[in-house]
């Protein structure tokens, strides 16, 4: 066995040392192209995944969230309940949210929203909303009677639904809020982008304006907590229940719903540009395999004449193909580690969900190395395979 692998691999080496150098440089570069195009899909995905995964975290939920009971329709007690949470050490922020559901009216425009109230300074150890102010201001604890609005509520700034907005609002205009039965002027202080459609489809003010439209006290629809980086979420819970709170409790996951759902599309289309990657790869090597066994039809004849196996012959063509592949997906992986990878952290890829940074697992890199090493095989495989079984007679006259 180990001698017929020899006399492969030296036929191997002698077709590629005798063989058109230009042809072995293009292939090896095509196969090199491949190579990145299968893990830069997956880079990119894994980028824009984690892109998501932050968006959520850092402007809309933070790590952990706390619901009220089942059947009930606040957390009563939410400033005892805060400070509870609050003395763990894990916790960086949490923030006691009370919304309401209604519209923002502006002259002839009305917008459905979603309006939170909030304590900013709270707020602001758990999100980076007061980060992301287009224009103006972010509310303050002493604000009253004013309003900050998202870019899909206000209109402009890159609004994706600007036809459904309140058609390009300014800071320092008047809105009239109505939720229920209650209606109220505020004033527009500063507008926000956080380029997450969700997100920037609310609205904030103050929580004691939210409370006096509700007729509410002390109570909240949830509270978000800011955890150090690295705490594990699941664990987290389990503490929490652990010291009493019988809430609803839930991790930032499990709001990620809209998030999974353009993952998993994504990642379809992903996986439809990695398949036809495979194929103009397995189409390349084939076509090159091809030309080499009908090139050398007759000095296949003569080794099989001299007794060498069709199985060695075979073997000696993928082993060539083997080493397109490796030699291709080589420089592939060193392009990738050491050139476009370092570039993105520097100068990341530029997407409407913001910056994304190419994320490539070591395994998700070995997995697509391995589809396109089976696809070379492959398809190095039939075409030497169709030759090595030929008559002798046919291959060394026609």
């Amino acid at each position: 066995m180990f001698e017929k692998f020899r006399v492969s691999l030296f036929l191997a080496y002698k077709y590629l040392t005798g063989g058109n150098k230009g042809i072995t440089i293009f292939t090896i570069f095509i196969l090199t192209l491949i190579f990145l195009q299968l893990v830069l899909v997956s880079a990119i995905l894994g980028g824009a995944t984690n892109r998501f995964n932050e968006l959520m975290i850092d402007y809309q939920t933070g790590n952990v969230v706390i619901e009220p009971k089942e059947d009930t329709e606040y957390i009563s007690d939410a400033h005892r309940l805060m400070s509870k949470i609050n003395a763990l050490p894990e916790v960086t922020g949490v923030s006691a949210r009370i919304k309401g559901v209604g519209k923002i009216i502006y002259e002839d425009r009305s917008v459905g929203a979603t309006v939170i109230g909030i304590d900013p300074l709270d707020e602001n150890t758990v999100t980076k909303v007061n980060s992301a102010i287009v224009d103006g201001d972010f509310i303050s604890k002493l604000d009253r009677g004013e309003i900050v609005l998202g870019r899909e509520i206000s209109g402009g700034y890159g609004a994706l639904m600007e036809s459904k907005s309140l058609g390009g609002i300014k800071v320092g205009d008047r809105v009239n809020l109505s939720i229920g039965s209650v209606n109220r002027e505020f004033r527009v202080k500063g507008i926000y982008a956080t380029l997450f459609f969700l997100v920037d489809s609310s609205a904030y003010i103050n929580k004691k304006d939210m409370e006096d439209i509700l007729g509410v006290q002390d109570e909240a629809h949830e509270i978000a907590i800011n955890l150090n980086p690295g705490e594990d979420e699941e664990e987290f819970r389990k503490q929490l229940m652990g010291i009493g709170i019988n809430e609803e409790i839930r991790v930032w996951r499990e709001f990620a719903g809209i998030v999974e759902l353009l993952t998993r599309t994504i990642t379809q289309i992903g996986n439809i540009l990695n398949l036809i990657g495979l194929l103009i790869a397995f189409v390349i090597i084939f076509i090159v395999i091809y030309i080499n066994t009908i090139n050398k039809r007759r000095q296949i004849g003569v080794q099989k004449a001299i007794g060498i196996g069709s199985n060695v012959i075979v073997a000696s063509f993928v082993l060539q193909a083997i080493f397109y592949a490796s030699f291709g997906m080589f420089l592939g992986f060193f392009a990738m580690q050491y050139l476009i990878t370092p570039y993105t952290i520097t100068h990341p890829i530029q997407l409407p969900i913001g910056p994304v940074i190419l994320s490539l697992s070591n395994t998700e890199a070995l997995f697509r190395a391995a589809l396109l090493f089976f696809a070379t095989i492959l398809a190095s495989f039939i075409p030497a395979y169709m030759v090595a079984r030929e008559d002798l007679l046919e291959l060394i006259w026609d």
